[in-house]
């Protein structure tokens, strides 16, 4: 009886093990993702309770919650985003998440906090070239987001997409012009000078610009990134990008491609596979399985470690 008893307790016992904050904050996201907003909002508040959150992840509080029309909550992480550092304005102004909270008392208030720590993180900065940068990414950009839904509307082979993508192409000679003169003027702009969007635009317009220019060009992001003024992430890109138009292994696994028998998309070589995550993880890039997901291709290569 007494054995039984002990399985009955430990039957109901172990479920109820506290769960660690980074578990908490992994079911928020989940909860999230699966638009079980209250949930998430919840899961968020027992993480809280254990630990600090960092500013994205009161943001992500903020979100659920609003979204879970609780406007207390979500402007009570949104004003603790701000105070630990939350500075991208635009973007908690554009987000559709918060949309709720804009008539909210406390909304001007902590947009105001947001943009003086924006003003502080700038302050150093050279705002002409941020700007002129920034400029050049909404043009690599803009027409790049609007392509899915062209090509559903048109059809992937039609005149309307080739035109498309003249219009790209055309876009991105002259953003390359533009970016060479300033590498050439002012080096690779790093992130304490102008600001994450504008140093990524540099990189942008390199990825989409002909290999001798990317080849030209690489050392200086090279450079950047050693000085810890550039993505290391990106500079992976670049470099897988060279090595497969050259028709050599990629390193880090970014390159997709299209198998010419079955036309479906698979990752471009790479070379020593089994070691990819482990390269990927140095500069910054997530496991090559969750990467392929968004193809809908599986990456079966057992991963090892040097």
């Amino acid at each position: 009886m007494r054995l039984l008893l002990t399985l009955i307790i430990c039957t109901i016992v172990l479920p109820l093990q506290a769960q660690t904050f980074d578990e908490l904050i992994g079911n928020g996201a989940k909860h999230y993702d699966e638009k079980q907003y209250a949930e998430s909002g919840a899961a968020y508040d027992q993480a809280f309770a254990l630990n600090e959150g960092t500013a994205s992840q009161y943001y992500n509080a903020a979100c659920a919650w609003a979204l879970a029309e609780n406007a207390a909550q979500a402007t009570k992480y949104l004003d603790l985003a701000a105070d630990k550092g939350w500075k991208n304005v635009k973007h908690v102004q554009r987000d559709k998440d918060l949309t709720s909270l804009h008539a909210d008392q406390n909304w001007e208030g902590i947009l105001a906090k947001m943009q003086a720590n924006l003003d502080e993180y700038e302050k150093y900065f050279d705002k002409p070239l941020k700007e002129q940068l920034e400029k050049i990414y909404v043009r690599d950009q803009t027409l790049r987001q609007l392509f899915v839904d062209a090509e559903e509307k048109f059809g992937k082979g039609s005149d309307e997409m080739k035109y498309f993508w003249q219009l790209v192409a055309e876009q991105d000679s002259l953003n390359e012009a533009e970016v060479v003169k300033i590498i050439e003027e002012r080096g690779w702009a790093g992130i304490p000078l102008v600001g994450g969007q504008a140093n990524i635009a540099l990189w942008l317009v390199i990825q989409h610009a002909p290999l001798e220019t990317q080849e030209k060009y690489l050392p200086l992001l090279k450079a950047s990134v050693l000085k810890g003024e550039s993505s290391g992430s990106h500079l992976a890109l670049l470099e897988d990008r060279i090595l497969m138009r050259n028709g050599k292994p990629q390193t880090y696994g970014s390159q997709i491609t299209s198998d010419s028998e079955t036309g479906k998309q698979i990752v471009y070589d790479v070379k020593e596979p089994e070691y990819v995550n482990q390269r990927r993880e140095e500069v910054g890039l997530g496991p090559i399985q969750d990467y392929v997901k968004r193809w809908g291709i599986e990456w079966t290569v057992e991963q090892k470690e040097k």
